[in-house]
């Protein structure tokens, strides 16, 4: 897929998405200043999305009122860039978001790829990371199973509400970092605010949820067989990534995590940076500490924390102007992106090997 010069594109900066959920909370106002609706428990912005629940709206410049649906159909190879490819569903293949918790998620877990296609799911797969931005003192993050527990224990410990027994939960202070592969038993704590990349896919499968009911009385639906059927049982997990850096043009990279799905890096500038692009994928900008101004071919944006822009894959060099921090996403060449930089910086093969995900 070959990207003439004449469909190159200036950043897109798309209209905020909002969604209400039981277990919202008010860090998106409170401490990001988002306008979410009044009198509603908001949970989750909904930043860039290409999802039949969600189709993103681009906000203003030249493309003002046009979805990323519709831009992909105009133009695919001028978003995506030479690696990244569409979902089996023709989506744009990630999602970026923002959680809010007031209260802790559900106990769930998301399918692979190839576990969506066999339970003949109309959504892909969906794997995911999460940086947490804000937490309360005491938030905790549950992710992952003890080692060696069965199946048949798992389900006798749901049947005596005795689950949270069988989970890892750890610390969630900001900055921490998590990645959760598909087949995770996860829940996010209450009291947190986090950005999550993912696969472009809403496919959850609720396990637990705490024995609370919704507004109406009636607790909310589960989905154990459909859970049991995509667990990775034995799988295991590590708990919170480590960050490893290096020195990029000036600026400070350092990688959060990095699948074949997706790259997590938080950048830390000052002044002026410039990241030149192989034109292989599209980058996905998310504001931490700001403002921050983007510059594009013949516009530019100025972001707030919490606040986010997509870079199109046909653009060779993008160009930050002020102080702070931000998260950059994008689908990497896991050999030239992450392993090369890190082994110049001096990082051992062991440190990056724990680093990259293989799935």
């Amino acid at each position: 897929m070959n990207v003439s010069p004449a469909s190159r594109m200036d950043p897109l900066r798309f209209e905020e998405a909002y969604f209400q959920r039981i277990w919202g909370g008010e860090r998106l106002k409170k401490t990001l200043g988002k306008k979410t609706p009044q009198e509603a428990i908001i949970g989750e912005a909904w930043l860039i999305s290409d999802h039949p629940h969600c189709e993103s709206r681009v906000a203003d410049g030249p493309h003002q009122g046009k979805t990323l649906r519709e831009l992909l159909v105009l133009n695919a190879p001028g978003i995506l860039g030479k690696r990244a490819q569409l979902t089996p569903q023709g989506r744009f293949p990630l999602l970026l978001k923002l959680i809010d918790t007031g209260d802790i998620l559900s106990v769930q877990v998301h399918p692979a790829d190839e576990d969506a296609l066999r339970l003949k799911e109309s959504d892909s797969g969906k794997t995911e990371m999460w940086h947490v931005l804000d937490a309360d003192p005491g938030a905790e993050l549950i992710c992952g199973l003890i080692p060696n527990i069965s199946p048949a224990a798992f389900q006798q410990a749901l049947a005596n509400h005795r689950l949270t027994e069988c989970m890892t939960r750890f610390p969630a202070p900001a900055d921490t970092n998590v990645f959760v592969p598909a087949g995770t038993v996860h829940a996010i704590g209450k009291g947190i605010l986090l950005a999550e990349i993912q696969q472009n896919s809403d496919l959850t499968y609720r396990v637990y949820d705490w024995d609370r009911v919704d507004a109406s009385g009636k607790p909310r639906p589960l989905h154990v067989e459909k859970a049991m059927a995509v667990i990775r049982f034995g799988a295991g997990h590590n708990g919170p990534s480590q960050p490893l850096a290096y020195e990029l043009n000036g600026a400070s990279c350092s990688i959060l995590a990095a699948c074949h799905n997706f790259a997590a890096e938080l950048l830390s500038v000052t002044d002026s940076f410039t990241r030149a692009l192989p034109q292989d994928s599209f980058h996905l900008l998310l504001v931490k500490n700001g403002p921050l101004t983007v510059q594009g071919l013949s516009t530019e944006y100025t972001l707030k924390a919490g606040e986010a822009i997509l870079i199109p894959g046909s653009s060779d060099a993008y160009t930050i102007h002020g102080s702070g921090t931000f998260l950059d996403y994008y689908v990497p060449d896991l050999t030239r992106d992450i392993a090369e930089p890190l082994l110049r910086a001096g990082h051992s093969k062991e440190s990056i090997s724990h680093l990259i995900e293989k799935q």
